[in-house]
């Protein structure tokens, strides 16, 4: 099934979301049945497969058109640096779009418990988590931040508070699937 533009984007405040995202856990005790395509290739992109990195990068490619730089959430866990699927999709993008690639730039210096686990999902244990590396790929740009999965979006919001500090001209927040249970 291809993706649908527009089908399945949602705004919630300031952070566009791809589509809905079903933890398999969940899905699996709510009675099975074939797993969203939408969900699946979320976990391609968590899993560095180009099947997600293409249904992503395919999509947004032919739908950006304000970013001059990219930037990722980093994982909850440090010392992983720009190695994630998400990266990947990030240096596609930059390439694909002619983009200044600041997906190094947010770097989680203390790992956080996992919020899929229960860890803390606040604005503040974010800020107090992630600082800013190579602001000069991202000062002076329009950003186009990407998350993979988010539930309550905080994440995105203070990453978004440490690019703009780091001197971003404006950030643009997009998850590429909201969690919804």
């Amino acid at each position: 099934m291809a993706f649908k533009p527009g089908k399945e984007e949602t705004f919630e405040g300031d952070i566009l979301f791809l589509g809905e995202y079903r933890p398999t856990g969940w899905h699996k005790e709510q009675g099975g049945g074939p797993y969203p395509e939408h969900s699946s290739r979320i976990w391609d992109v968590k899993n560095k497969k180009n099947k997600g990195l293409s249904y992503f990068s395919e999509y947004l490619v032919k739908k950006l058109k304000k970013p001059t730089a990219i930037a990722v959430v980093p994982s909850h866990h440090s010392g992983i640096g720009a190695t994630t699927g998400l990266h990947m999709l990030a240096g596609r993008l930059a390439k694909d779009l002619g983009l200044s690639n600041g997906s190094p730039c947010l770097v989680r210096h203390t790992t956080v418990d996992k919020k899929a686990t229960g860890g803390d999902r606040s604005i503040e244990g974010h800020l107090a988590s992630i600082k800013v590396a190579k602001a000069d790929r991202i000062k002076g740009h329009v950003v186009l931040l990407i998350d993979d999965i988010t539930t309550t979006g905080n994440s995105l919001l203070a990453c978004k508070r440490l690019l703009m500090e780091a001197g971003a001209k404006d950030v643009i927040m997009l998850a590429l699937g909201k969690t919804t249970h």
